[in-house]
């Protein structure tokens, strides 16, 4: 799995020892000719606050180049929820929907009580079809729970 960003790689890995997986988030420190690493450790503060909440991606661990900042984040195995919304035979039924709208709702909140925005939570129109952005599910189908990522863009 790799997924290009406007401003990272974000890619699967695996802890050799344990056989956890993984994503290691790429950021290049430099980009159009200016100094990106304040902006970078701006998201790791934002990520460090929202440790252990169940619905925001968990950082592990931080990796610093010259070239680049790795953050090791929580492997969320159901991809994009946008996928799950047209990809999928049998659509969300209204129960998982709320639930799933709750967990999203319930993560914002707590940005918001630590006085964190997102600024990077998307909603887009493609068929009629309201699909939302950067929002990831732990497991695939009817069975995983919302967890919101990058807070490349966030403010606190």
């Amino acid at each position: 799995m790799t997924h290009r960003g406007k401003f990272a790689v974000v890619k699967k890995c695996v802890e050799k020892s344990s056989g956890r997986r993984f994503a290691a988030k790429c950021i290049r420190k430099r980009r159009h000719c200016r100094d990106c690493t304040p902006d970078i450790f701006h998201e790791i503060a934002v990520l460090e606050i929202s440790t252990h909440h169940p619905h925001l991606i968990n950082l592990y661990k931080v990796y610093e180049t010259t070239t680049e900042v790795t953050l090791i984040l929580e492997y969320a195995a159901g991809g994009e929820i946008f996928d799950h919304c047209i990809g999928v035979k049998d659509p969300f039924n209204e129960t998982t929907t709320r639930r799933l709208l709750q967990q999203i709702l319930e993560a914002v909140d707590f940005l918001h009580s630590n006085n964190i925005v997102h600024l990077d939570l998307k909603v887009c129109l493609l068929v009629a079809a309201t699909i939302p952005q950067n929002i990831l599910l732990t497991e695939g189908g009817v069975d995983g729970d919302i967890k919101l990522v990058d807070f490349g863009l966030s403010k606190i």
